[in-house]
């Protein structure tokens, strides 16, 4: 490391909140949370009137509501100044009328399609000052682009590394990054970088070679692992018949990018002998924006960084923790591509706090259980979507893959899915079968004749190329969907 790369570490270092985290913390992400406040507090006089002179392990739900509002109000500011989309958007809205959460109702929506047709008109600071640009095509096809200044790489810096220290690792720990086939948004630069600030060590492999992955993994000494759980499942499908996966060492794995299904999670925490804890985030707001702690019960937040609100995906109103609807995002620190109240189109809800693992005042958001423009319907309108089926497919201990065409044969609609797997015999097909059909969906479309038996084809180990966050499903019916 040259002597200006030393330097530009010990400032980044130094900037950095998570390095303030006292070591007895019973939960750093909150705490780190928390200490963002009370520096915001400190120097802004509009906040600390309002929730006064607290120190960290004062902060309540109620202060934190406070400081998320003044941040919404502070954006609104920002980007009817700086952002030429908002500028226009946003003129006949006044920031400080926005002092309720229910007030928030009065921000008219973002939607991605907004992002994809106008990506520059978001960008709130001039391109010079831009240190990075991701892109992202989602699952629409439209290229979004999102950019990040200097401050904005080094906040997502800041939660990754006090998300990796809330999930318990220490200065001797090593993070192995496995994200195959991802180049828009490379999650690796981001994950690495926070490694390095905050001492931990790292290695990356974008391989789609398994062989690859494994030795990578050994030789760097590995004790986490972080990637995508489609690929960390094929992974442990075809690795763990030759290797002792539990004898590696890994103390956590991390899934993050893709869906994660309870039977895919059962598998790979027999497995590798370790917990695996599932994380949502979006190239929109970067990595790290909700993590699960060791109970599995609701990802925490990012609190300090994001404003997380459900709505009811027909009528735009905010629906009461507890109760699944759209999940809206604003960005309230975010200086490139600030977003307000941007509809991710993911399907979740939120958790009031606290948490058994002694958050206090942190909400969790419940797994995303799919995506609205990932979803089709069969029968009477039943909607499916990959996590039903992942469930389904992956409860057989042989399946490394698969994925599943929709077609129509007169009035009902068929599923044929291709599974690669181990196990090709009848009893292998008749199982898959049999778990695909007892979906409710599936089952009441059965029941009406409106839906066929599914049917099985296995195909050849390796026949399905991995591609990440493939489509899982294909609809063939045209305007039937």
């Amino acid at each position: 490391m040259s002597a200006w790369e030393t330097v530009k570490l010990a400032i980044v270092r130094r900037r950095l909140l998570a390095n303030r985290i006292p070591e007895d913390s019973v939960y750093p992400l909150e705490t780190w949370m928390a200490i963002k406040a009370v520096m915001t507090a400190k120097s802004e006089r509009e906040l600390r009137n309002i929730i006064g002179k607290k120190e960290q392990g004062e902060i309540t739900r109620t202060d934190l509501n406070e400081y998320q509002l003044f941040r919404v109000r502070e954006q609104l500011r920002y980007v009817k100044q700086n952002s030429p989309h908002y500028r226009d958007r946003l003129k006949d809205i006044v920031p400080d009328d926005i002092r309720t959460l229910d007030d928030l109702g009065k921000i008219p929506f973002t939607y991605p399609s907004d992002l994809a047709d106008e990506p520059m008109l978001f960008m709130a600071v001039s391109r010079t000052k831009t240190a990075r640009e991701f892109t992202t095509t989602g699952t629409t096809g439209k290229r979004k682009v999102i950019g990040y200044t200097t401050s904005d790489l080094i906040s997502k810096i800041d939660i990754i590394s006090s998300a990796l220290k809330s999930i318990g690792m220490r200065g001797d720990d090593v993070l192995h990054i496995m994200f195959p086939a991802i180049s828009a948004w490379d999650p690796s630069l981001m994950l690495a970088g926070a490694c390095r600030v905050a001492g931990y060590g790292s290695s990356t492999c974008s391989s789609a070679d398994i062989t690859e992955q494994m030795d990578i993994m050994k030789k760097s000494g590995a004790t986490h692992i972080i990637g995508l759980p489609s690929f960390i499942y094929r992974v442990t499908a075809l690795m763990g018949s030759e290797t002792d996966l539990k004898g590696i060492g890994i103390r956590k794995i991390i899934s993050t990018s893709e869906p994660l299904s309870e039977s895919m999670r059962r598998k790979l925490q027999d497995a590798w002998g370790c917990n695996v804890l599932d994380v949502w985030g979006m190239t929109e707001f970067g990595l790290a924006c909700a993590i699960e702690c060791d109970y599995q019960k609701g990802l925490h937040t990012d609190e300090a960084n994001l404003l997380f609100e459900i709505v009811d995906p027909d009528t735009g109103k905010r629906v009461p923790d507890g109760k699944q609807g759209e999940l809206v995002v604003t960005a309230l620190t975010a200086e490139a591509t600030p977003l307000i109240r941007y509809r991710t189109r993911d399907i979740a809800a939120m958790i009031a706090p606290p948490c058994g693992c002694g958050a206090k005042f942190n909400r969790k958001l419940v797994k995303p259980s799919g995506r609205m423009d990932l979803q089709f319907k069969v029968g009477m309108g039943y909607k499916i979507f990959p996590l039903l089926f992942d469930e389904a497919i992956f409860n057989n201990k042989d399946a490394v893959d698969y994925q599943v065409t929709i077609t129509k044969e007169g009035f009902k609609d068929v599923l044929t899915f291709e599974v690669e797997s181990k196990d090709r015999s009848d009893e292998a097909k008749a199982s898959i079968i049999d778990s695909v059909s007892k979906i409710m969906e599936i089952e009441d479309g059965i029941r009406d004749d409106l839906i066929d038996v599914p049917r099985v084809r296995f195909i050849d180990i390796g026949a399905m190329e991995y591609s990440a966050k493939a489509r899982k499903i294909i609809d063939l019916r045209g305007n039937f969907s």
